[in-house]
């Protein structure tokens, strides 16, 4: 990764992985980033993919079921909406017959938006997975490509500000 202070030209990648503690729980685990507080760095997410093993896809086997994949900078929510700033990608995969030949990774492309990305302070970091009407437990992965800015105080204080102001 590189290091405060230096333009970093080059995408990094970062990986987590969530299995729900039983079916149809909310559960979330932290990504280890790495990055402390007080740098004051910002990731610049262009790219997400969501990896969904076939036994998981497996258990959507009605309308009714599905799960919901996240990625969270908070581990204190209650529920998974992208009407909550804490939500930085939210991603529903919907139960049908269809469902486990959904190809994975699923990809979420962020590198149109302006800055070339979404913009999101790397600490505290969590992926987030609730199923609903499902058999048992789920596990999803998620591999994100980012690039990393340095802020100055006052930006980085914003942009904190705006992630956790739902706790």
């Amino acid at each position: 990764m590189a290091k405060a202070g230096v333009k970093d030209q080059y995408s990094n990648v970062g990986y987590g992985t969530v299995t729900e503690g039983g079916a149809n729980t909310l559960t979330f685990a932290e990504i280890q980033t790495n990055v402390s507080v007080f740098e004051k760095i910002a990731w610049v997410i262009q790219r997400i993919e969501w990896y969904i093993p076939l036994a998981t896809r497996s258990l959507l086997l009605d309308a009714s079921d599905q799960f919901e994949m996240a990625l969270c900078s908070s581990n204190t929510l209650t529920s998974l909406s992208l009407g909550n700033p804490a939500v930085i990608d939210l991603y529903a995969l919907l139960g049908s017959a269809v469902t486990a030949h959904i190809a994975s990774p699923i990809i979420r492309d962020f590198s149109m938006l302006p800055g070339g990305g979404r913009i999101i302070a790397p600490r505290p970091l969590h992926l987030g997975l609730k199923g609903t009407s499902v058999a048992s437990a789920g596990t999803i992965s998620c591999r994100f490509l980012f690039t990393m800015k340095e802020l100055s105080a006052d930006e980085y204080i914003e942009l904190v500000d705006f992630y956790r102001i739902v706790q």
